[in-house]
């Protein structure tokens, strides 16, 4: 392109992008801002004009008084408790506890980039980045599995010293690994607890009145709801002393108070549930668990939840929708599930997995009235807040039978019962042994898989076959069915879902997949041969990709990888519980569940940051032994937070175009040198970035030129703009490696056609043409955009941050615009390397317009058919300095060098840099360092106003809503 049509696209850019550059104030810059009220009321959320920069994400505190005074009503109350459930937490909110542990515990201050830890906490922004399928407050992939126990320790790193407390540790005995459980219908379930607890107290009293009436031992039996809990025995003839016996009692505690959440059944309500999480997770402290105006844990804020704010969280989790029934729209399926569901109750599921129990009253009372301290309780309100379940909330709701109880069909006794020793936890938790659990609630099974406690079981038959203890006949029956029968079984239990809120049902008829039993998550498998013969569209293959990119892969796919490494290399055979280690993968069922910020293809919460180079050890435990030798959590990977993925497709093809460029003047020097027979160096210089210079000497051939002097890429000249190191060429080869690395899938043209290379007794887990749709669906992700404030004062700021981006620096770097000289992506890419698809496997590459094709927002053609890409990078690789730098080379790559993060989309994808450390924009930018520190220094050197409007025009940058404009008016 000429310098004077390159200067009047920039103009064109400026006048399209630059000048409607706005702040965005939704998502991670202020989540509870979409509340209508003003901020001069308590119950809003709308952020003063005033308030520009980084800002906390919750922008007002709701207060407990205006909830008893009935100020605000039940259903402003649940949106306000759902912004904080998927609010990304920051350091304004108080997010991080630099000098405690997550049980309150004073620690040695942990500052970052200490101030996140995947083992001991704070380990995610979000809860909803555990607690998001099928949606906000459901389950979470197992890549979310939580270290139970684990945030009491200082800061787990495996190498025995102070963050360890100086023990010595595994990661399979730090902590009891858990998977995420969905939060849907949880109101009924307190509601069950809370009166099965008053029951069983009623009993206590009734035995201890017995005794004293009588002058004997009495003994009562121990039953509510139909559920056995044993007995309970008193004798007179023990005063002065305890006339109670509770040696007796079964799967509750000695209290009697049954406790309905967490895995082991410890915990008695949701807001105990939030209040624990808050800390533990996020490391937000609440005021009722840490007292008013009290900086807990030394990190500068006080009262970072509020009374009413945790009301708030508790009523948006009771308020969620209970799960239903998803029957298949066929009478022989329908015949399989009912007798599956004849069997289940037959082989003695159903004497733990309760079918239904009955709810005597519907009503939601908050604080639960056996609240332990440290929680909001009875005593502590003027009047508890109070709604029927049954019509409160988003649907659907259960209904009530004739006499006002309703039955809770959630498939639990809420009883804790010997699970055996096989798959027993490595630690006690409240008191409750490693092989007791409580009956997992299936209603909603089906769509959060994996399943278990540690979600290591991928099928609904390996979880029955995990059962064992008080659950072992049922196993044993379950493998003396027939084939049929156990399909059946299986069938019945894949109708228990999480429905679409507002479903008009609790029972909904969906087409039937065909398959009776288990199914793989993959049904059929692209053929390239088709893609090649044009019997696919690019929309076809794009929905196909959004199906595989978000499976669920199990182990019918062939997921998991026993007999190899993430980097195909052989390892000794790993079988369950092995079949899942979050540092050196398999670690996570789909793409879709690290890549979901603020949608699907986006970028992740650090709860699922990836451990990058791990994935080559054969099974990281840190336990010294061949496998992982001299290991610590912070040696042993690159730890990095997940990349959003919208406009991917643009990035590639702008790379592909460098790469020619650049390939170009080094073939051009060799020509000159030959030609002149003098030595010739030219500029590597492509879209205005520099790239050094590369020198030829006459004779000289591709392989000999002198390359020295090349910068930013590798000596190849190939431009690789993905991940955050620069080493991956194209989206195909990163969906390659991606696919064997997380979830243990082989791709035929990776691995081989009929080939088993992980030795899981699965091949062609992948076809070519499936690797094809992914890669398309990705590349045809729509752009992101910005948001454009509509507050003078704010755009004022903006154009102003704008001004002052580009006088420091930042944009040397981060370019904001490249220009595309043909939007038309193809596939595959021409310079993909051995192991992925190549332009000589097909007969013509499949060809999609971005411009055109997709979802919107789509980039548009320039009136000269080019296209400008605002991605706000380079797409070279810069030093950042040695407090920035990785402990492991990659690809050649040192710790220090990172490629030039693409900023289009960044603000609603926190957190910030490569390794998710910063919850600010201001901390990223502080954390430049290397060729970046001059322009930090120059951000520095700014007023707090200016820093803040830089933030303000940086806050503007989002993914926009599917088919929005690119520019939205707020």
């Amino acid at each position: 392109m000429s310098r004077q049509s390159s200067e009047r696209t920039s103009a064109a850019f400026r006048r399209r992008f630059l000048g409607l550059a706005s702040t965005a104030f939704l998502a991670s810059a202020g989540v509870l801002t979409s509340c209508s009220e003003s901020s001069s009321t308590v119950s809003g959320g709308e952020i003063a004009p005033d308030a520009l920069g980084d800002e906390p994400t919750i922008a007002s505190h709701v207060l407990q008084a205006d909830v008893e005074a009935d100020r605000i009503d039940v259903e402003t109350l649940i949106e306000r408790g759902k912004q904080l459930f998927v609010a990304n937490f920051n350091t304004l909110d108080g997010a991080g506890r630099p000098e405690t542990t997550g049980t309150g515990a004073v620690r040695a201050r942990r500052e970052s980039p200490e101030n996140f830890n995947r083992i001991s906490g704070p380990d995610a922004n979000s809860c909803a980045g555990c607690h998001n399928k099928p949606f906000a407050g459901g389950g979470g992939d197992n890549v979310a599995n939580v270290f139970v126990l684990g945030q009491a320790h200082s800061f787990v790193t495996f190498d025995g010293g102070a963050g360890d407390d100086f023990g010595v540790f595994e990661l399979d005995t730090v902590a009891n690994e858990r998977a995420t459980i969905g939060m849907a219908g949880s109101g009924y379930i307190e509601m069950l607890a809370r009166e099965m607890t008053a029951d069983l107290q009623a009993i206590r009293q009734q035995v201890i009145d017995a005794t004293l009436l009588s002058g004997n031992p009495e003994t009562l039996p121990l039953v509510t709801k139909g559920i056995d809990f044993g007995q309970i025995s008193a004798d007179v003839n023990q005063l002065p002393g305890d006339i109670l016996d509770t040696s007796g009692i079964v799967g509750v505690d000695t209290d009697l108070v049954v406790k309905p959440f967490h895995q082991k059944g410890v915990v008695i309500s949701l807001r105990e549930f939030t209040n624990n999480a808050m800390n533990h997770h996020h490391g937000m402290q609440s005021t009722e668990r840490f007292g008013e105006g009290v900086d807990h844990d030394k990190d500068g804020h006080v009262d970072e939840l509020s009374v009413g704010d945790v009301t708030a969280t508790t009523i948006f989790q009771a308020t969620l929708p209970a799960p239903g029934r998803v029957l298949p729209n066929n009478a022989t399926a329908l015949a399989s599930v009912a007798n599956g569901e004849t069997i289940f109750s037959n082989i003695g599921c159903a004497d733990c997995h309760t079918p239904f129990l009955t709810l005597e009253d519907p009503v939601f009372s908050e604080p639960n009235p056996y609240n332990p301290a440290g929680n909001l309780r009875v005593q502590d309100v003027a009047v508890p807040l109070e709604f029927d379940l049954t019509a409160t909330g988003p649907g659907p709701h259960l209904s009530k039978e004739i006499d006002g109880t309703v039955k809770v069909r959630a498939y639990t006794d809420l009883k804790r019962h010997d699970m055996g020793s096989t798959f027993a936890e490595p630690l006690v938790q409240a008191g409750v042994p490693g092989n007791v659990f409580l009956t997992k609630k299936l209603w909603g099974m089906a769509n959060e898989s994996p399943y278990m406690h540690n979600g290591r079981a991928t099928t609904i038959t390996e979880a029955i076959q995990m059962h064992g203890g008080e659950g072992q006949a049922s196993n044993d029956a379950f493998a003396l069915l027939s084939a049929s029968d156990q399909d059946d079984l299986v069938a019945f239990l894949k109708t228990l879902q999480t429905l679409p809120e507002d479903a008009a049902s609790n029972t909904i008829l969906e087409t039937w997949s065909g398959v009776v039993g288990e199914e793989p998550a993959v049904p059929a498998h692209v053929s390239q041969t088709d893609v090649d013969n044009g019997l696919w569209s690019a929309d076809a293959l794009f929905q196909i990709g959004s199906g595989l990119f978000n499976a669920h892969f199990n182990t019918l796919d062939g997921a998991g990888r026993p007999d190899a490494t993430g980097t195909g290399a052989p390892r000794p055979t790993e079988t369950m519980p092995h079949n899942f280690n979050r540092i050196s993968a398999p670690d996570s069922g789909a793409c879709g569940a690290c890549h979901n910020s603020p949608r699907s293809g986006g970028g992740g919460d650090n709860v699922a940051n990836v451990f990058v180079l791990a994935q080559a050890q054969a099974f990281v435990n840190f336990d010294d032994a061949t496998e992982d030798p001299g290991l610590t959590l912070q040696n042993v990977a690159n730890e990095r937070n997940t990349l959003g993925m919208f406009g991917s497709g643009y990035i590639e093809l702008l790379a592909r175009e460098m790469t020619a460029e650049l390939q170009a003047i080094r073939d051009s020097a060799i020509s000159q040198a030959n030609t002149n027979a003098a030595t010739v160096t030219l500029p590597l210089v492509t879209k205005g970035v520099d790239f050094g210079s590369i020198s030829a000497d006459p004779g000289d051939t591709i392989g000999t030129v002198d390359t020295s002097a090349v910068a930013g890429v590798d000596a190849d000249l190939i431009v690789k703009p993905f991940h955050q190191k620069g080493v991956v060429i194209s989206l195909r080869e990163f969906t390659n490696n991606a696919m064997n690395h997380h979830h243990g899938m082989q791709s035929t043209e990776r691995f081989g056609v009929g080939v088993d290379h992980d030795g899981d007794g699965m091949v062609d887990e992948l076809d070519a043409g499936d690797i094809t749709a992914v890669t398309l669906y990705q590349a045809m992700l729509p752009a992101p955009g910005r948001i454009v404030p509509a507050d003078a004062a704010r755009r004022k700021s903006v154009d102003r941050g704008e001004q002052l981006f580009m006088d420091a620096g930042c944009a040397d770097c981060h370019v904001p615009f490249l220009v595309l000289d043909s939007p038309i992506f193809t596939e595959p890419n021409p310079y993909n390397p051995a192991g992925n698809l190549q332009v000589a496997d097909v007969p013509m590459p499949f060809a999609v317009d971005l411009c055109a094709q997709g979802p919107g927002p789509r980039l548009p053609r320039e009136t000269g058919g080019e296209v400008l890409v605002p991605a706000f990078t380079d797409l070279k690789r810069h030093d950042m300095g040695p407090d920035l730098a990785e402990p492991k080379v990659q690809a050649g790559v040192p710790g220090n060098m990172f490629l030039t993060k693409k900023l289009w989309g960044m603000a609603n994808e926190p957190p910030f840099m490569h390794d998710g450390r910063s919850l600010t924009i201001d901390d990223a930018v502080r954390r430049h360092g290397g060729e970046g520190a001059a322009s930090r220094d120059a951000y520095l050197a700014l007023t707090e106003d200016q820093r803040k409007s830089i933030v303000d025009y940086l806050k503007c940058l989002q993914v926009v809503p599917e088919n929005a404009p690119l520019e939205i008016v707020k």
